[in-house]
């Protein structure tokens, strides 16, 4: 079994606009603890500090969030992960604290290209007794030697795993396996991987991550994340149960079924506009954006997309959407 990291408590929270209450929290977490899930990641979907008016603002904080979380895991069962972008989450502010609660891994992401912004945090949680992974969010959008340049700055900092995202859900199996591939051949890094769905593939690319060599495997239950969503938790431990492996997928299927019962109208899903955004290789998580400044704008929500593309906007650039639907207005 490779080592699946349960990210339905922060990327579930992009698709129902960061209103995750804690007695779902509670709910999820007790049971995840019956499962063998490695870690549990929880938050507001941009990760720790990220609560604004530009990114969304949480209906619960950080730690109401994080506690009701520790409070439901059992001892020894998943570890308790947060995902933190710097620029939203500070050192004093956000990560000690964080700590201090009692928080086990710390996942600092940065766009592909912009590893060095990491290296603040890496370092300081490096001198922690907690575990700290690297995260290049869009992975796409670097060649894969500059992928390699990327994953050695974190690894320098003292990252002991480093996360490829496919936030935009680009990528085909075919794209995972020679990325993958090309890194086992120049680090010894323990990789892993987060797919989206926006071309339907994220079960199969995460399997592919597992077969050519990720031991860390991001999922959600339901798929529960932004955009499309994510790779389906309850599918990828289906498959591996199908392929012969030993497994216990019946807490799984009840963690599905909490995510299912609880958010029905908001559960993920595969769209024209999913679509578009993979095939323009754009944030997934734009998509309730897109909608809205597109229908109040009388634009064809597909042309938006492509020229967010063009532009290579990236996560965190949410205020520039309606400053290119203008543009595109105005020609």
């Amino acid at each position: 079994m490779k080592n699946f990291y349960d990210v339905t408590l922060r990327d579930g929270n992009h698709a129902i606009r960061h209103t995750l209450n804690p007695d779902f929290v509670k709910k999820y977490c007790s049971a995840a603890s019956e499962s063998d899930v490695w870690a549990v990641e929880v938050g507001h979907g941009n990760g720790l500090g990220a609560s604004s008016y530009l990114v969304g603002e949480s209906e619960y904080s950080d730690y109401e969030l994080l506690e009701a979380a520790r409070n439901s895991l059992n001892l020894g069962g998943p570890k308790l992960a947060v995902h933190t972008i710097p620029g939203f989450a500070t050192v004093k502010r956000d990560l000690g604290p964080a700590i201090n609660l009692g928080v086990e891994i710390f996942r600092v992401a940065t766009h592909v290209s912009e590893a060095s912004i990491s290296k603040r945090h890496i370092e300081y949680l490096a001198n922690k007794e907690v575990i700290v992974h690297g995260v290049l969010m869009m992975s796409h959008m670097i060649d894969i030697s500059g992928l390699i340049h990327q994953i050695k700055l974190m690894e320098s900092y003292g990252a002991t795993a480093i996360i490829l995202m496919d936030s935009a859900g680009y990528f085909l199996p075919e794209d995972v396996k020679n990325r993958i591939k090309a890194i086992k051949l120049e680090t010894e890094v323990t990789l892993g991987f987060h797919a989206h769905n926006n071309l339907g593939v994220a079960v199969s690319n995460a399997e592919a991550a597992i077969k050519f060599g990720a031991e860390i495997i991001d999922a959600a239950s339901m798929g529960f994340g932004a955009g499309a969503g994510n790779a389906q938790l309850e599918n990828i431990l289906a498959t591996r149960l199908r392929l012969g492996e030993e497994v216990d997928i019946a807490p799984y299927l009840r963690m599905s079924l909490l995510v299912e019962e609880g958010f029905q109208d908001s559960l993920p899903r595969t769209t024209s506009s999913s679509t578009q955004s993979g095939l323009s290789g754009v944030f997934s998580g734009y998509a309730p954006q897109v909608k809205q400044i597109s229908t109040e704008l009388g634009l064809d929500i597909n042309v938006l997309w492509g020229e967010l593309g063009k532009r290579k906007l990236v996560a965190g650039q949410e205020s520039m959407i309606r400053e290119v639907a203008q543009d595109l207005m105005n020609l």
